[in-house]
């Protein structure tokens, strides 16, 4: 069956037929969907994003996956945009990567232009942090938040703000590098070299660094490990503290103490409406709630911790695509 036509921006004559293309670019995968202005998608699908390739070859792959999405739409449907979703460090405006680490070779390069030219509708760029903070003030916990910050916690630490109803990106588009806060000098530094930062001794990878280093050989986690250090990840660290392994216990500890100084500054900082986290770190955490919102009221100023909800996203994997449809929406409203 032939694809539709590029749609066009019009005015709007049926916001029930208004839909946004959205696209998320991980250092993995690349997904799509055509997505309504109530969140409802369809046409999703996904790629490997090999960045090795090329930024023009993903571009390519790209726009096969948004056609095959915009497929789906009923008749008579508005498409504003495209709006995407990526790892960055990258400028919004143009759509500029700035060395990226998860993409590499992507670096001064961007597919705004040849993604617009193959969609024929417009193209807007925006990193994936700060959209997911988007996606919370819409879909949200906290639906009409004007001052929200959002935090993934996983492979790496990142983060998004959104201040008077409005995405806070820096002068180029670097603003939300939540992760290399410094939580505890002296400590690990993460892979860029930033010493004792939030992503350094908090992330999924710096979990398990620190229990490995802690190792005894016994216990729970030594089970879950097969006897090897190597073998440990963050998620068995939490299991095992689960079964009361002594290590792993510690290490629980430690991390939470990390995190609540991270998002104690992040408050303190930003006097958010509301704190939300997300990313792989967070599941295990979430078994340590009370605890966890107990030390980060301790790590912030009084009366600042205890007024600001501190919860967990139930958006899940959607969060990206989600604020990347936010962001069509948006910009097409102000053109």
């Amino acid at each position: 069956m032939p694809l539709p036509p590029p749609a066009t921006i019009r005015t709007v004559t049926n916001p029930n037929l208004q839909y946004a293309l959205a696209a998320d670019i991980g250092g993995t995968n690349i997904r799509a969907a055509l997505v309504d202005a109530e969140g409802h998608m369809t046409g999703r699908g996904s790629i490997n994003t090999e960045p090795e390739r090329g930024i023009d070859d993903a571009s390519a792959r790209l726009a096969t996956l948004l056609k095959a999405a915009r497929a789906t739409a009923p008749s008579g449907a508005e498409i504003v945009g495209v709006g995407v979703s990526t790892a960055g460090p990258i400028k919004p405006a143009t759509g500029t990567y700035n060395h990226p680490p998860n993409l590499p070779g992507w670096h001064d390069k961007s597919m705004k232009s040849s993604l617009s030219e193959a969609m024929g509708v417009p193209v807007w760029v925006g990193h994936d942090a700060t959209l997911a903070a988007l996606a919370e003030t819409r879909f949200g916990d906290h639906v009409g938040a004007e001052n929200l910050i959002y935090v993934t916690i996983s492979t790496g630490v990142g983060g998004g703000i959104i201040a008077n109803s409005e995405m806070v990106t820096g002068s180029s588009g670097g603003a939300g590098e939540v992760g290399h806060l410094a939580v505890r000098t002296g400590a690990y530094k993460c892979n860029v070299g930033c010493d004792g930062c939030f992503e350094g001794n908090a992330s999924g990878p710096a979990i398990a660094k620190i229990a490995r280093e802690r190792f005894t050989g016994e216990g729970p986690l030594s089970e879950m490990a097969k006897g090897d250090p190597e073998n440990i990840t963050s998620r068995m660290v939490f299991d095992a503290a689960d079964a009361g392994d002594e290590v792993a216990l510690g290490v629980v500890d430690l991390t939470i103490e990390n995190v609540s100084i991270g998002l104690g500054m992040l408050i303190n900082v930003f006097n958010p409406e509301a704190l939300v986290i997300g990313g792989g770190v967070v599941q295990g955490l979430q078994r340590h709630w009370e605890k966890l919102k107990a030390t980060v009221i301790e790590k912030s100023l009084p009366g600042y911790g205890s007024t600001t909800p501190l919860t967990a996203t139930r958006l899940g994997d959607d969060v990206s695509l989600l604020g990347a449809a936010q962001l069509a929406f948006r910009q097409a409203r102000r053109q």
